[in-house]
């Protein structure tokens, strides 16, 4: 019996300590390594959260407003490390809150003591309203306000910043506003666009501004609006700016904008709608595809002129080709599904190719088994092919039938294990010849006119 209480002790015992073990998992904790700071001062929060997870945290001050939002990250074992600068209108005992949902944590944080009368602090804590006869102070100023919910009022002589997460930011400098008391700013997503013309394409959300429920509204003097937009579907050649929406003339009108990262700022009076749109580089135009400036007398001249037609290969924006200018493997992968004329294909996409302007063409090859990569990781789209790359690419994008044949060049010995079969087939079939000192330089680097001369042998 003694045996059986015991053992039953024991259980309840290891539950006991078990039980707060699993509930700690997805709590969270936070210590700050300052109990008091004054504005400017930097300020670090440590603590233990779920491994590998995003952390807000928040700084409110007394009248539980939000003045600071961040985020950090936690590491693989779920400690985590924010730094935050307490901001310059933050005063009194402040808040800093960690987390979010339920799962959330706080601490206190001692900020500097706002001033009463405007005068430098002496160290007497005493109130002292601003009216009180004595102290020769008027009421104290207004702080700017901070809001990330999209929208907030404002005091015309304090302004503010008014955000939307991390989305768009509106930082309105005192006395902006036409006002004299309280004015709603609001920024919201707008879900019916107006047209966006044809040579341009939208990289971010539309946004559309209010200032008391006015979506058109003049300010006193210039606001500053940051937009975020994604990088990734830029296109190579396109720059992006921020456009406002006029609504009298029912067309976008460009503002440009300060890049930073993923985002744009640019200093705007008024407020409508607002988009980060992409806008290709203004090239010169050439009235004649053919008339290409640098190729009259070239070696290639023909072939050139019989691929440019056909739309497989182009000249650079100045009317130049440049022949004898090296073409790297994405190039020659690109002109040759283009030759071929492959349908599209989500192929292998290697780690260096995701976002490269040739991603498509370099994944569409590789599912025809055109192209392979140095290693399963890699296909160095921006490195210069070689001589025997392009034989090995042009032959497994033809049903040529292998050619089993020693080479008569003086270099042959030189041509790599894995492409002296291509290189034969390509060389017997003449599609690639050599050089007049009879070499066949396989790891040469092929020009542009060498490539284009070589699609159309096969063409």
């Amino acid at each position: 019996m003694k045996r059986s209480i015991l053992i039953f002790f024991q259980i309840t015992l290891l539950l006991m300590i078990c039980v707060p073990v699993a509930w700690a998992g997805s709590a969270i904790s936070m210590s700050l390594d300052k109990t008091k700071a004054s504005g400017g001062d930097v300020v670090t929060a440590t603590g233990i959260t779920l491994p590998n997870s995003w952390v807000p945290i928040k700084v409110l001050d007394e009248a539980k407003n939000i003045v600071l939002f961040d985020t950090g990250k936690s590491d693989d074992k779920g400690y985590f490390s924010i730094d935050f600068k307490v901001p310059n209108n933050a005063f009194g005992v402040l808040t800093v809150v960690v987390g979010e949902g339920s799962n959330v944590t706080t601490g206190t944080l001692n900020g500097p003591q706002e001033p009463n009368d405007g005068q430098p602090d002496t160290g007497d804590k005493t109130p002292n309203p601003g009216n009180s006869p004595g102290v020769g102070g008027g009421p104290s100023p207004d702080k700017p306000v901070v809001s990330t919910t999209g929208k907030a009022n404002v005091k015309p002589g304090a302004g503010g910043t008014v955000s939307l997460g991390s989305e768009v930011t509106i930082d309105i400098p005192a006395n902006a506003l036409k006002a004299t008391e309280k004015v709603e700013v609001k920024v919201e997503k707008v879900r019916d666009i107006p047209e966006v013309p044809a040579d341009f394409r939208l990289v971010g959300k539309v946004y559309e501004f209010s200032v008391g429920g006015q979506s058109s509204y003049n300010f006193a003097k210039e606001v500053t609006i940051t937009l975020s937009f994604d990088p990734s579907l830029l296109q190579p050649g396109e720059t992006p700016a921020i456009y406002y929406y006029d609504e009298n003339e029912k067309q976008w009108v460009k503002l440009g904008g300060t890049i930073s990262g993923n985002s744009i700022s640019v200093k705007v009076s008024h407020f409508t709608k607002f988009a980060v749109m992409a806008e290709l580089e203004a090239v010169p135009v050439i009235t004649d595809k053919y008339k290409l400036i640098d190729i009259t007398g070239h070696w290639a001249e023909n072939n050139i002129k019989e691929l440019v037609a056909i739309g497989v290969i182009s000249g650079y924006p100045d009317g130049s080709f440049k022949p004898d200018n090296n073409i790297t493997r994405a190039e020659f992968a690109s002109i040759l599904v283009k030759a071929f004329e492959l349908k599209s294909q989500s192929g292998k996409v290697f780690a260096d190719t995701v976002g490269h302007w040739a991603q498509d063409a370099i994944a569409t090859a590789a599912h025809y088994g055109i192209v392979s990569g140095y290693d399963t990781n890699t296909f160095g789209p921006d490195d210069t092919i070689t001589r025997e790359q392009m034989a090995v690419m042009i032959v497994n994008a033809t049903n040529l039938t292998p050619a089993q044949v020693e080479l008569p060049f003086i270099d042959s010995n030189s041509i790599s294990a894995w492409a002296r079969e291509a290189m034969a087939t390509a060389v017997n079939n003449g599609i690639i010849n050599g050089y007049p000192d009879n070499t066949v330089r396989p790891q040469g680097n092929a020009s542009r006119a060498e490539a284009v001369t070589v699609i159309m042998n096969v063409l």
